[in-house]
């Protein structure tokens, strides 16, 4: 398999697509992630509070009904990024997926959408 073909199985588009995020400090330790997500032609805007931006991500997911349990996390730093592969997990099937991005955080959430995209694809 090429890193092309890789990629495009892995992390390419799906009908989940993550269009923005971010986050800012809340309280107890906690973080308030603010995310916009596409869903096939619908744009939807949504926050949620958790200890990190992959908790927030993973309960944003479920909001819009595209849950996912993360089974297993792996990290690897690049020269000028991060890539995250995840095993993720719904109703007993699991796939992994990747995402990269500029920080840890941004390539768990990228990957983390990718996981959604391949666990909940369209019928």
């Amino acid at each position: 398999m090429t890193w092309e073909d890789f990629t495009d199985q892995y992390s390419g588009d799906g009908h989940i697509r993550l269009a923005a995020y971010s986050t800012k400090p809340a309280d107890r330790d906690m973080i308030d992630c603010q995310a916009t997500l596409a869903v096939a032609d619908d744009l939807f805007s949504l926050r949620a509070t958790a200890t990190g931006p992959v908790g927030a991500m993973t309960s944003i997911l479920h909001d819009i009904g595209a849950p996912v349990a993360i089974v297993e996390l792996r990290q690897r730093k690049t020269d000028d990024a991060f890539a995250t592969y995840l095993l993720c997990e719904h109703n007993g099937t699991r796939r992994w997926a990747y995402g990269t991005g500029t920080t840890g955080d941004d390539a768990n959430v990228n990957a983390l959408v990718a996981g959604a995209n391949r666990l909940h694809e369209p019928r």
